[in-house]
């Protein structure tokens, strides 16, 4: 048997995630925002496009549309939250905007929490005007206690071909 169902095309998928100026911030906050204002991504696109990126989707996994940060001729930027057990991610994607299907240049996790035994490790993002993610993590324990001096800062970029990179030096 013939499957004759209609590939989903990037202008279907993009309808769910709204363009935002920037800065935006993702947190366990700004994921409230996100998942009572947005659209939910359709069942068809999760197990057809998304699926792709993330591999199977089991009954325990959400996905949340949040934002489209960037479109330009060569890319478009989009963010959405995943959630499953014991691991939640804030994800940015960049996808190919020169073909009809969507089509990953690049895939970064830029905010999570996520539970291993006693620890909880948590991160957030923060992306600027100049496309650079700012990105804190640290880590605390389930008793509740958290050192500050342990947090990490690190920074991402996107380029202008759509790769998603860690970005080194002073600057």
């Amino acid at each position: 048997m013939q499957d004759n169902t209609k590939p989903v095309t990037v202008s279907e998928l993009l309808q769910f995630f709204p363009e935002v100026d920037l800065p935006v911030v993702f947190t366990d906050e700004t994921l409230n925002v996100f998942s009572c204002e947005n659209a939910p991504i359709p069942n068809t696109i999760l197990q057809t496009v998304i699926s792709k990126w993330e591999g199977e989707l089991d009954e325990y996994t959400e996905i949340v549309p949040c934002v489209l940060i960037d479109s330009n001729e060569d890319y478009h930027a989009l963010v959405y939250w995943k959630g499953g057990l014991l691991k939640y991610e804030f994800i940015l994607l960049t996808i190919d905007a020169r073909v009809e299907t969507p089509t990953m240049i690049s895939r970064k996790v830029i905010g999570s929490t996520v539970t291993e035994n006693k620890i909880i490790k948590k991160s957030f993002a923060s992306i600027d005007p100049d496309m650079i993610i700012h990105i804190i993590a640290g880590a605390g324990s389930t008793e509740g206690e958290y050192s500050a001096d342990q947090s990490q800062a690190f920074t991402m970029e996107i380029q202008t071909t759509g790769d998603i990179l860690f970005s080194f030096g002073d600057d």
